[in-house]
């Protein structure tokens, strides 16, 4: 496979920015999203608050030296990502990418703040911290999406801006399916061991047994136990009847076959599951292995190690730019046009925050294969797909029909970017793959949003987000220690959130830039696998792989959940019985006791609870569509030049006259 030219930010300049005071939290999520632009082609520079080397963070950058005013003015393409709010008030207020958060902010405050603690482990237990870097992580995507749109908003009108990104307002709307049920009085929670998708346990660890009812038929044969024909495992309630029952059989046959075994029969029978996996099984796997999915790297003293790449490809690449728009919106993608094909979070999600930064999108669907989102969990007009749909225009075209394709190729001759997640190869058998899509356009870029990429074994067995959490090793940071791990069912799918961040953002450097006419292969998977990149580091040199901990959350005496670092807690106390201790406090006591030690903790919101905090503080993560409804906001805004809902979802082929006539 052609392997990408990383240069969509070639010519751009960052500087990183703390102060001795920035949490690690901060500093992370912050080096991280330097990471990654510099990846992408631009020059990274760092203060003295960040480390230069061979680590996963900070290998490739700089220490900068120079006075920071100065820099910035002398160049219209140098940019800053600020760790600190306060810090960015002294600086020019143009070209930066500002990070706020509490000061005392760690993993246990994020996951707390924005309602996802409150969805990970079992409802007997308390709520989870993942263990790893996942919280800065996932705000580092923010930052970087940011970043981009800055760019895109120097490079085509040549206008400044400052972006600002709330740290836990970043996970909160990653979490927004919990804040659109909450919005409605319906709070969801996590559900433990009584999951529809249970984690069962094989030879050598852990599997997610993920499926939908019609893969009931395939696990039957997979298994080959005559028991499972029975009638009454037939129906999704007969199984919920005899769940104990059934699950003991699939726990018998799991138990005696190795995680790769087990992966080898979900293959076979084209079951939607996959193994837990950690480091050590990502740097083995054949797929990530076949997408070149990690670069040799020094690590430390040790020598030469593997480090991951980023999640996309550039499949095939046009020298071809198109012209560039006349308008007066200036916001990072304003006059161009995205074709969106994408269907329930990840394509469509994608294409939502594309909208958001001033694209005009077209939602393509057909009257008989509607977005499946729009009745989600039987509801006429879904929440969740207003969500992921508002800002755009909608057109009725059945592509399997000649006239109605001729009038899709005529958008695309009008567009700058085709954004679809169909299954591999559904395009191609169309006859609407990339190379139709060029000979119509030579400056169209089709941006492909799928599970696991576009090629290499396995990419296109059928996967969903929870699939992809055990898959990518996000799973393995999600137990209560030596226990099973957990998933988060249909309630986060975390990689195909962070996708719509990371995707976004890849999408508005390449459409910047000076070629935009390209394929772009991005994968939910990879996205989230990047996140491990210290673990995977460490293990590619035979390191023990020992992910941080990140605390745990504790019951108080009024019954609520505070998360907390145990490690700083039980240092700065001398306590060896937390358990005890926190439950002589309220939670708002044991809060405010702790934040008097310097040491950050928080109470595990719901997803109501969690709303309704963005709500009375009047933040964009959540917002409200011209129709009233509630809706997905933004991650991040723009000081000068906001974004805005414009838009209410469409109608299947509300537009369908206004551009196919």
């Amino acid at each position: 496979m052609q392997l990408p030219k990383d240069d969509f930010l070639a010519g751009i300049e960052v500087l990183q920015l703390a102060t001795r005071s920035s949490p690690n939290v901060v500093r992370g999520a912050v080096d991280l999203a330097g990471q990654m632009a510099r990846q992408l082609g631009a020059v990274v520079f760092v203060d003295e608050h960040f480390d230069t080397g061979d680590s996963f963070l900070s290998r490739g950058k700089t220490r900068f030296s120079q006075n920071v005013t100065a820099w910035l003015e002398s160049d219209p393409l140098r940019f800053i990502l600020a760790a600190d709010h306060e810090l960015a008030h002294a600086l020019p207020q143009n070209r930066i990418v500002v990070l706020q958060a509490d000061e005392l902010s760690n993993e246990a405050v994020l996951f707390a703040e924005s309602g996802l603690a409150d969805l990970l482990g079992d409802p007997e237990r308390p709520p989870i911290i993942p263990t790893g870097a996942y919280g800065a992580g996932t705000v580092a995507y923010g930052l970087l999406a940011a970043l981009t749109g800055l760019v895109a908003m120097q490079r085509r009108f040549g206008v400044a801006d400052k972006a600002i990104v709330d740290a836990v307002g970043t996970i909160a709307w990653v979490n927004w399916k919990a804040a659109a049920a909450g919005a409605l009085g319906k709070d969801i929670h996590r559900q433990g061991d009584e999951a529809e998708w249970p984690v069962i346990a094989c030879r050598d660890g852990y599997a997610a047994l993920v499926y939908q009812e019609r893969d009931w038929p395939n696990i039957v044969a997979m298994v080959g136990d005559e028991q499972l024909s029975d009638e009454r495992f037939a129906t999704f309630a007969g199984r919920a009847a005899a769940r104990g029952e059934y699950m003991d059989i699939i726990r018998r046959w799991a138990s005696g076959l190795s995680k790769s075994e087990i992966n080898a029969a979900f293959l076979e029978f084209d079951i939607p599951a996959a193994s837990v996996m950690e480091a050590e099984d990502l740097l083995q796997d054949p797929l990530l292995r076949h997408r070149d999915a990690f670069d040799a790297a020094p690590i430390g003293e040790t020598g030469d190690g593997l480090t991951p790449r980023l999640a996309h490809r550039v499949v095939e690449r046009s020298e071809d730019s198109g012209t560039a728009p006349v308008t007066d919106n200036l916001l990072p993608l304003a006059g161009m046009r995205v074709l969106d094909l994408g269907i329930i979070t990840a394509g469509a999600g994608v294409s939502a925050l594309l909208a958001d930064l001033g694209a005009e999108v077209i939602k393509v669907e057909s009257y008989t294969y509607p977005d499946p989102f729009r009745q989600w969990a039987g509801q006429a007009v879904s929440p969740l797909f207003k969500c992921n749909n508002r800002n755009k225009f909608a057109v009725a075209l059945d592509l399997k029909d000649r006239d109605d394709k001729a009038r899709f190729l005529s958008l695309v001759a009008t567009a700058d970017v085709v954004v679809e997640n169909f299954r591999r190869g559904v395009l191609d058998r169309l006859g609407l793959g990339y190379d139709q899509l060029r000979s119509v356009n030579p400056a169209i870029m089709l941006a492909s949003i799928s599970g696991q990429g576009l090629s290499g074994p396995g990419c296109g067995a059928s996967s969903f987000g929870s699939t992809l959490e055990a898959s990518s090793g996000f799973s393995a940071h999600i137990s209560y220690g030596e226990d099973a791990p957990y998933i988060t069912g249909r309630n986060v799918n975390y990689p195909d959130q962070t996708v719509v961040l990371y995707a976004a953002a890849v999408i508005t450097a390449a459409l910047s830039g000076p070629a935009r006419g390209m394929q772009l292969d991005v994968s939910q998977r990879d996205v989230a696998v990047y996140l491990a990149g210290e673990e995977i580091e460490r293990a590619s040199v035979g390191l023990d792989v020992a992910p941080q901990d990140n605390g745990q959350a504790f019951l108080t005496s009024d019954r609520q959940w505070v998360a907390l670092p145990t490690a700083p807690v039980r240092d700065t106390l001398g306590l060896s019985n937390l358990e005890d201790w926190c439950k002589t406090f309220s939670a708002e006591e044991l809060v405010e006791a702790l934040r008097e030690l310097g040491i950050g903790a928080a109470v595990v919101r719901s997803g109501s609870e969690m709303y309704e905090q963005f709500e009375a503080r009047n933040s964009d993560v959540f917002t409200r569509s011209p129709d009233g409804a509630m809706v997905k906001g933004f991650p991040f805004q723009f000081e000068r030049h906001p974004m805005s809902i414009r838009l209410n979802s469409p109608e299947v082929g509300e537009h369908t006259d206004q551009f196919c006539s």
